[in-house]
């Protein structure tokens, strides 16, 4: 027996109306759910939010000095997966005894929630500076003087906010008052301060002393304040070096004070007489002069378990 027209339409009236307060109903939970859930990033995310004249700012502590902290202009887009981005970031690391000064700094950052991960989506700039004063001063406050900060400049980087520790894969530029060069690869250690570069270094030192470096692997310390570079090859116009490790001890700006060279030595030493000066040439005969201008350069080679040059 069928239904008859107007029961049938008031079914699909009354279908109609519980499908859409079925939708709507599904709507607003959603985006109370949302809401919710927005509402509760701060303290899901694990350390101090606050609003600052820049903008944002997280902050994490051992409970007496601030560890580090991660200022961004603008924080946006927290999504339903935990993830969230930054934009013109910049991280100041100030290690477990305030004795740093370290800052990351790129336009836009990427954060994972659930790593703790901040990466960097392009270009980022990295200052290593010490702070010896940093403990008798007041928490993240800044040095009074930035003494010859060791510049780096990299790519995609990722800094995470749990350990305190940032790295790379991709290419890095360095320079410090008396050098410049690159790397691939580096990785910082937030516990204490060490800066690895993985691979394949190059460093190129200007002034009197210049010389040409390369190694397989190196390690900037802060205490004891040094670079120390494995397989080194150390090539002058007087003579050349290589030797499984080469430390540079650095004084309190940043200058090499002197270098030691341990495991294998091997030495190569050349000395190119320089040419007579004019009262000189004066006295002697033009052939004299001639044959100390074409004398072929000394050559001197050696081997040794340990070799040493202080910066003058």
């Amino acid at each position: 027996m069928s239904l008859p027209v107007y029961r049938l339409r008031r079914i699909l009236v009354a279908t109609a109306v519980l499908l859409t307060a079925l939708v709507a109903g599904m709507y607003f939970y959603a985006r109370s759910r949302a809401t919710n859930i927005l509402k509760s990033i701060p303290k899901n995310i694990g350390y101090d939010v606050k609003q600052t004249a820049h903008g944002f700012q997280f902050s994490k502590s051992d409970g007496q000095r601030t560890l580090f902290t991660v200022e961004a202009s603008d924080l946006k887009e927290f999504k339903l997966n935990g993830k969230a981005e930054l934009h013109n970031v910049n991280i100041v690391v100030y290690g477990r005894d305030s004795s740093r000064y370290d800052q990351i700094s790129g336009d836009d950052f990427a954060y994972n929630k659930e790593t703790g991960d901040v990466t960097a989506m392009g270009d980022v700039s990295i200052d290593l500076v010490a702070n010896p004063a940093g403990l008798s001063s007041p928490d993240q406050s800044t040095p009074k003087e930035l003494k010859n900060p060791i510049h780096l400049k990299t790519r995609d980087l990722i800094f995470n906010k749990n350990t305190g520790n940032a790295w790379t894969d991709a290419r890095v530029e360095f320079r410090t008052p008396q050098a410049s060069g690159s790397a691939v690869g580096i990785k910082y250690e937030g516990k204490s301060n060490e800066l690895t570069l993985s691979s394949q270094i190059h460093l190129e030192i200007s002034g009197p002393h210049a010389a040409v470096i390369e190694a397989k692997r190196g390690l900037i310390t802060n205490e004891p304040r040094q670079i120390v570079l494995d397989q080194a090859r150390l090539t002058r116009q007087s003579g050349n070096v290589q030797a499984e490790q080469a430390t540079f001890h650095l004084g309190s700006e940043n200058h090499v004070e002197n270098i030691v060279a341990t495991g294998d030595v091997r030495i190569e030493a050349r000395s190119v007489p320089a040419k007579a000066s004019a009262r000189a040439a004066a006295h002697q005969v033009s052939t004299a002069q001639k044959s100390a201008d074409q004398q072929i350069p000394s050559e001197m080679r050696g081997r040794s378990d340990r070799a040493e040059w202080r910066a003058r």
